[in-house]
């Protein structure tokens, strides 16, 4: 096997590029200032927003603050349930349950539901909308100074429906209203700086010098009046414990935020939250997480249970042809 050396060598050259940082031409703020450090981007309906360029005074050591408060923890997966080309039947399977400090109070069983969806935006508004309802539902159940925590960064894409941004910023603003901090945990990020390195990694190395392993938060990235409309949660990079390597893209309800300490205040408690065993990540939406992956055993199960409902409707035969025109597979498994 010949080893493609000339390609190896021509992505270490880009790496270093990368890494450098370096800012090719003279760059300056509205203000005035030169830029010197990278900074982040968003980039938004092709368009670039600058965010505040990496400064050392804007890392912030994490301190665990103890609390005996609500967790409200929601998460959502998706799977095809079949492909019939032109649409998918698609199923999402949601997980809630509540903490009180590191005890789960209350629970129930994960809900199931079902869409035919024509594209993978279709499939992930489908997803946005069911957890989102789940949330309004069940946070009827906490009380001021709760936590209500989604596994999924506090946005709405653009093309996403007018409606659907709707229902997540009137829940920001139900929950806001009621002294419920909302906030969302991304278990992964694309957020970048100018010079191509990914946010979340650039800053991880760096703190390793300015910050001794410790736990910590990154915040401000983006001036306020930085963020798209549809952006309804702050971002900030955390930390949450010395112990991990990992860090996450938190978003924290932009209308909970009005100085520092409310920040320091929500990030520390819910480092609290952390599993001794598996430090570095919150346990409520981990557990909230596993609790919502779908088996393929369930998998199969719903899919039998549908084409049931279509053989009593006398659509399956029809239904089956479909399969057939796009998978050899799905035949096979489900035309008996």
């Amino acid at each position: 096997m010949k080893i493609p050396l000339n390609d190896f060598n021509d992505i270490v050259e880009r790496l270093k590029t990368i890494f450098k940082g370096k800012i090719e031409s003279p760059q300056w703020t509205l203000t005035g200032e030169l830029i010197t450090n990278p900074y982040p981007m968003l980039k938004v309906r092709g368009r670039i927003i600058r965010g505040i360029p990496i400064r050392d005074e804007n890392f912030h050591k994490l301190t665990i603050k103890k609390h005996n408060k609500n967790i409200l923890s929601v998460d959502a997966s998706l799977k095809t349930l079949f492909d019939c080309g032109t649409f998918q039947v698609a199923l999402a399977k949601i997980s809630c349950s509540i903490w009180r400090g590191k005890s789960r109070v209350f629970d129930m069983e994960p809900i199931l539901r079902v869409k035919m969806v024509r594209s993978k935006l279709e499939a992930m508004e489908f997803l946005f909308n069911v957890e989102i309802e789940t949330v309004t539902k069940i946070s009827n159940k906490l009380s001021k100074g709760d936590y209500c925590i989604l596994d999924r960064a506090l946005m709405a894409v653009p093309a996403y429906k007018e409606s659907t941004r709707k229902v997540l910023d009137e829940l920001c603003e139900k929950l806001s209203w009621r002294s419920i901090r909302l906030v969302g945990i991304s278990k992964s990020s694309q957020l970048e700086l100018n010079t191509g390195e990914s946010l979340l990694g650039h800053l991880l190395h760096k703190s390793r010098y300015t910050l001794n392993d410790c736990s910590w938060y990154y915040y401000p990235i983006f001036r306020k009046r930085q963020y798209p409309r549809w952006y309804l949660g702050v971002i900030t990079i955390v930390k949450f414990s010395g112990d991990s390597d990992h860090v996450f893209r938190v978003d924290i309800n932009k209308r909970d935020i009005t100085e520092l300490e409310v920040i320091d205040e929500i990030l520390g408690e819910i480092a609290y939250l952390q599993d001794p065993a598996i430090p570095g990540y919150p346990y409520p939406p981990r557990s909230s997480h596993e609790e919502a992956k779908i088996g393929k055993q369930e998998l199969a199960y719903i899919r039998l249970l549908f084409l049931e409902k279509l053989e009593e409707e006398g659509l399956k035969e029809r239904f089956i042809a479909n399969l057939k025109s796009t998978s050899f597979r799905e035949e096979k498994l489900w035309a008996s």
